[in-house]
């Protein structure tokens, strides 16, 4: 009788040290860490072509690289705000009424209270939630990360570059508000905790790394999973690195800060490891969008690319991205396959057994079978690229079809109508200078059409949310070459 129990006792032993020890089986999916930097070229990390040859080593944003997949063709949106909206609904920015964001008093802008965040969808799947950095998704009460989803913050509502206004010749401080940091909780709110200014800026990276290795510390042995977002803010302007960086790389401010943002992220991971959560952690390294061209030329690096951030030139929307997840996620795999930030949210969900809204529009797809190597095929073909409420082009396979000019060098900043939609082969033409649409390309309008239409459609179904809007209402998205008569007249008839 007791030979016979024992068998049966070691067992259960065993099934309650791996339950115990797994957060991820235990609550279905894994716990999701995500390290967004800000501003961050393609070709800024070494993995990417960058690293040394830019006189800044990132060797551990590189070991992150090789320990799961690296994707070369991830599509975000061209400035911070579009761009981290669309990471934490799923949706074109477009669609939420958050292309545009100014650091002005008195301009309605900001993620809606109506959109259901990642956070949002997450908590309540049973995950803890918390944000430690920027957030650029709104400056009010109502819109602060605290009253999206996330259980804890601490950071900066705005943009970095604020940091300048009061160094510029002439600023007024009577008619500008001061810019804060703030700290807070979803069931307390978020209060003033300090000012962000220029003096301030070299500290906050590392303030953004110890906030979240105390977080992650707190995390280790609950039972409970957690999704951290680390929204770092380096590389953006001004990058002013810590003083123990300062100099560091013989190669100026930018790769010493660029060797500061490296090392941060090398720090958390290390926490992750120390607190034995890295095994059930599912890590996502991407930056927002291209480099800014505000301090010219000591920025970030396009790599192949041409644009920059406000641009939807390859330079801009095409960024470094790359997913770890042991024993699940094949290490050092790379995919040139497209895959856009808005992704990130129905794929997670898929992950962690959360629930995506079905009352709304999603532009998200889930891309799980790449990433676990079940097929080496994205979910999508294409995905389309928006400046404020026109829709400036489109990418699908290797093609990318300009439905509105703009010029992504470095010293303008200007947009203009075209005669002809321009076609560029960006296999061939990474930079995007040669046009082929008159070289026997003219069959990709019907293209057009068909990735076109389903978007028109879903925004005459579900309208779209006005700038600083609460809700969806009806709505026009300013598509060039096609009349809002003609697109409905051809919707019309695909109902019928």
């Amino acid at each position: 009788m007791e030979n016979c129990s024992l068998p049966r006792l070691t067992a259960l032993i065993a099934f309650v040290l791996l339950a115990a020890g797994s957060t991820a089986t235990a609550a279905g999916g894994p716990n999701i860490l995500i390290l967004l930097a800000d501003n961050l070229g393609y070709g800024d990390i070494g993995v990417y072509g960058g690293g040394i040859i830019r006189g800044a080593p990132t060797p551990r944003i590189d070991q992150l690289a090789a320990e799961g997949m690296r994707f070369t063709n991830f599509n975000v949106e061209p400035t911070c705000t579009p761009a981290r909206s669309a990471l934490l609904t799923g949706r074109y920015a477009i669609r939420s009424g958050t292309t545009v964001a100014t650091p002005v008093p008195g301009i309605p802008q900001g993620l809606a209270p109506w959109e259901v965040t990642l956070a949002e969808t997450l908590g309540d799947a049973g995950y803890d939630t918390a944000l430690f950095g920027k957030w650029h998704l709104g400056a009010s009460v109502g819109r602060l990360p605290t009253d999206q989803g996330f259980d804890e913050w601490w950071g900066f509502p705005n943009s970095t570059g604020i940091v300048n206004f009061p160094r510029s010749v002439g600023f007024d401080r009577s008619r500008m508000p001061s810019f804060n940091l703030m700290e807070g909780t979803a069931a307390g709110g978020a209060k003033v905790a300090g000012q962000y200014n220029y003096e301030r800026r070299p500290f906050i990276e590392e303030t953004i790394e110890q906030k979240s290795i105390e977080y992650l510390k707190a995390r280790a042995g609950k039972d409970e999973p957690f999704f951290l977002m680390v929204s770092w803010s380096l590389v953006h302007h001004p990058s002013l690195p810590h003083p123990d960086f300062d100099g560091k790389s013989g190669a100026g401010r930018f790769a010493d800060a660029m060797m500061e943002h490296d090392y941060r992220v090398g720090r958390v991971l290390d926490a992750l490891t120390e607190t034995g959560l890295a095994d059930d952690t599912l890590v996502i390294y991407a930056s927002d969008n291209g480099p800014d061209r505000a301090e010219y030329p000591w920025i970030g690096d396009t790599g192949p690319f041409r644009g920059y951030l406000g641009t939807v030139h390859e330079g801009s929307i095409r960024t470094p991205m790359m997913i770890r997840w042991p024993g699940r996620i094949e290490r050092g795999s790379v995919t040139n396959e497209i895959v856009a930030i808005h992704d990130l949210y129905p794929t997670i969900c898929a992950l962690t057994d959360a629930k995506v809204p079905a009352d709304r529009a999603i532009d998200g797809l889930d891309q799980r079978a790449l990433i676990l190597g079940e097929s080496k095929s994205s979910a999508r073909e294409s995905v389309l690229f928006f400046k404020s409420s026109v829709l400036m082009a489109l990418k699908w396979k290797e093609f990318k079809i300009f439905l509105r000019g703009e010029n992504p060098d470095p010293d303008e900043r200007e947009y203009h109508d075209l005669w002809t939609p321009r076609i560029f082969h960006l296999n061939v033409d990474p930079k995007e200078r040669n046009d082929i649409t008159h070289t026997g390309h003219l069959w990709l309008m019907g293209i057009i059409n068909q990735e076109l239409l389903p978007f028109v459609d879903t925004v005459r179904k579900h309208g779209l949310i006005p700038r600083g809007g609460d809700r969806p209402e009806p709505g026009e998205v300013d598509i060039p070459f096609y009349s809002q008569e003609m697109l409905e007249r051809t919707l019309e008839r695909g109902d019928q």
